[in-house]
């Protein structure tokens, strides 16, 4: 992790599970914006849970993961072996699991990009808010 004048603060790694994946979010977030309101943290980490498990369960496994603080955003970066873009899917009942990560991401993340990558699979960037 490196820290310089523009306050950025950046990891990247390839974490074995969602659970390592959220601890180095909260690492980042510690040293690259230890004022982040605790709402703001918990949604930079459940992002990052839903795209890391979506990579590993649905993407073909975790090809890399990238977590950098820029001023008032977190940006996570996920990259997967699946070239399939995900799509929200229709919900058919109350009482269905699953499918719910997508939407939570979309919601949570001012902004995210899904790129197909030129050797296979993709990369989905999600910009989440630190601030209120």
């Amino acid at each position: 992790m490196t820290t310089d004048s523009t306050q950025e603060t950046c990891i990247l790694i390839r974490p074995r599970s969602p659970a390592a994946a959220r601890e180095n979010v909260r690492a980042v977030l510690r040293q690259g914006h230890p004022h982040a309101a605790d709402m703001a943290v918990a949604d930079a980490v459940l992002v990052t849970s839903e795209l890391v498990t979506n990579a590993l369960r649905h993407g073909g496994g975790l090809r890399g993961f990238h977590c950098r603080v820029r001023y008032d955003h977190v940006e996570i970066t996920v990259e997967d072996g699946s070239d399939a873009v995900p799509v929200v899917r229709a919900r058919t009942g109350l009482l269905v699991s699953g499918g719910h990560g997508w939407p939570t991401v979309c919601r949570l993340a001012d902004d995210v990009t899904v790129t197909r990558l030129p050797g296979g699979g993709k990369r989905i960037v999600a910009l989440v808010p630190l601030t209120a």
